[in-house]
């Protein structure tokens, strides 16, 4: 785009460097820069998180940094945004000391983290494995020190601990999150039911899924498949039978991950009347069987290759 023509202020031209930016094209916001100094316009903090912004979505960090640096030597402030930007940056490329180090270093200049910093460290911890570092700056950093937490933190640190099989402390620290006044919504709930249920703890899964309406929400397909799936892993077959056809009576229709999900229970369990009833179903819906259902089945004609009834029913549906 040639913008050599057109009439602006600062604010436009931010307008302009932030839009190349997030479209990675950096030769051309550094053009606008350019531009607005020759036409006296000076860039501002804005102008300059916006560049950084751009470099890191390319994964070009220590340019971001570069830029960090002349900020100050040109006489401005970087602000918090400007910090969450190269924390956010290096979390990405996994080095989290690196970002660590900056956010040690936002208090002598001034700065407040924001809650976006925190989130950002912690994901930065469980994203290399470092989950008792993870652990312990949350106690410390942001528990202890009264941050006020919001929905993406806690979906951070519970989908982190459910990954690291912590799912115990993932629900206490659930508890101590709704008795600092945060309200989860079915996204929260659906990383607790799916880490309890998948580690062991389907009792603690089911009281959280029963107790939705208590809490006025509505389970979603998402939470729907975790537990007919959780059913289908400890054998209760008839259990996720039931809660499949409660479905659609809480408008709540089944997607084809549920079908497969619920599929797999039943070939499993050798229920193969039932499967073919739910593939029929399926397929009448315009879903299909997918890669992990018939892997299912595959295993099962390798061991049970002389059993008449999952025969058949190959034979019928896969002839």
């Amino acid at each position: 785009m040639d913008v050599r023509n057109i009439s602006r202020d600062v604010f436009t031209y931010n307008i302009l460097v932030d839009a190349y930016g997030k479209e990675g094209m950096i030769k051309d916001a550094e053009d606008v820069i350019e531009l607005m100094i020759q036409r006296g316009h000076y860039p501002d903090v804005v102008t300059y998180n916006s560049l950084m912004d751009g470099y890191c979505l390319r994964g070009e960090v220590d340019k971001a940094l570069a830029v960090f640096e002349s900020m100050a030597r040109k006489g401005i402030l970087p602000n918090a945004l400007s910090y969450n930007i190269l924390i956010n940056g290096y979390c990405k490329k996994l080095k989290v000391d690196r970002a660590i180090a900056l956010f040690q270093q936002m208090p002598s200049k001034g700065l407040a983290p924001t809650i976006e910093t925190y989130s950002t460290i912690l994901q930065g911890f469980f994203h290399v494995g470092r989950h008792v570092e993870a652990r312990k700056f949350f106690k410390e950093k942001m528990i202890n020190q009264g941050v006020e937490l919001d929905k993406v933190t806690c979906s951070i640190l519970l989908h982190g601990l459910c990954q690291n099989s912590y799912v115990v402390e993932a629900l206490s620290f659930f508890q101590i999150l709704e008795s600092r006044g945060l309200v989860p919504d079915i996204h929260v709930y659906n990383i607790l039911i799916d880490g309890l249920s998948k580690n062991g703890h389907l009792e603690n899964a089911r009281s959280l899924f029963d107790n939705l309406p208590l809490k006025g929400l509505r389970p979603d397909v998402k939470t729907y498949t975790m537990m007919i799936q959780a059913y289908c892993h400890e054998g209760l077959l008839d259990e996720a039978n039931e809660l499949f056809r409660e479905m659609e009576g809480n408008d709540c229709l089944p997607d084809d991950v549920t079908y497969n999900m619920l599929i797999r229970g039943c070939l499993q369990n050798k229920n193969y009347c039932e499967a073919g009833v739910l593939l029929d179903e399926m397929l009448g819906r315009g879903f299909a069987a997918d890669a992990s259902s018939a892997s299912v089945l595959l295993d099962l004609l390798d061991v049970q290759e002389q059993d008449p009834a999952l025969l058949a029913f190959c034979k019928k549906y896969f002839p």
